[in-house]
C-alpha cells in the first residue's frame, strides 16, 4: 500500500475507504539471468461498509497487501473495486483476535521475568537433595520431516463439528 487510507461516509453514514496500491511486476532480465522490479503501476483502490473501517484501522504506508475485487480502467487510471483486502503474509505478520497472544490482548497478565542470576537456597530450607533437571532433546534439524506437534487447536478453538 503506497501512503494512508482516506476514509469518509457517505450520505447515508455508510464507511467507505480509498487507497492507493502499488502494483509491482516482476520481469526476467535474460541477459542478467535474473528477476528484476518492473516499473510501479499505482492502482486506486476502494472498499464500503465494515471492510473499509477494517482497511482504516490495519493498514498504513508501506504495508504489503493483497486485494481482489473488479479492476476497471477509467482516464488512464486503474481503479480496483475491493471485494476483499489482506495483508501478504509473505512480508507481514498479521495477528487477528481470535490469534493475538493473550498478552499483546490484555486478556492475561504478562509471565512473571525469571531472575538475570539464580539464587541459592538457604541451607535450612535445603531438605532432601532433588534429581537434575533432564535436558530437552534438540530438536530434530530437519522439522519438514519431523512428526507434527499437536495443535492447540482442539484446545483452544470451539468446536467445529456439525450438528
Amino acid at each position: 500500500m503506497y501512503g494512508t487510507v482516506q476514509l469518509r461516509h457517505t450520505e447515508r453514514g455508510t464507511p467507505a475507504a480509498r487507497f492507493t496500491v502499488m502494483q509491482v511486476p516482476r520481469e526476467y532480465d535474460r541477459a542478467r539471468g535474473q528477476w528484476r522490479d518492473g516499473e510501479p503501476v499505482p492502482v486506486i483502490c476502494t472498499v464500503t461498509g465494515p471492510l473499509a473501517r477494517h482497511v482504516a484501522e490495519c493498514l498504513t504506508d508501506a504495508v504489503h497487501v493483497i486485494a481482489t475485487g473488479n479492476l476497471a480502467l477509467r482516464d488512464n487510471v486503474l481503479y480496483l473495486d475491493s471485494a476483499q483486502v489482506g495483508v501478504d503474509l509473505a512480508h507481514h505478520v498479521a495477528y487477528v483476535d481470535d490469534t493475538l497472544p493473550a498478552v499483546l490482548a490484555g486478556r492475561a497478565p504478562a509471565p512473571p521475568r525469571a531472575p538475570a542470576v539464580p539464587v541459592p537456597s538457604p541451607a535450612h530450607r535445603a531438605g532432601p537433595a532433588r534429581p537434575a533437571p533432564v535436558a530437552a532433546a534438540a530438536p530434530e534439524t530437519d522439522w519438514w520431516r519431523s512428526a507434527p506437534r499437536p495443535s492447540l487447536d482442539a484446545v483452544t478453538a470451539p468446536s467445529r463439528t456439525r450438528r
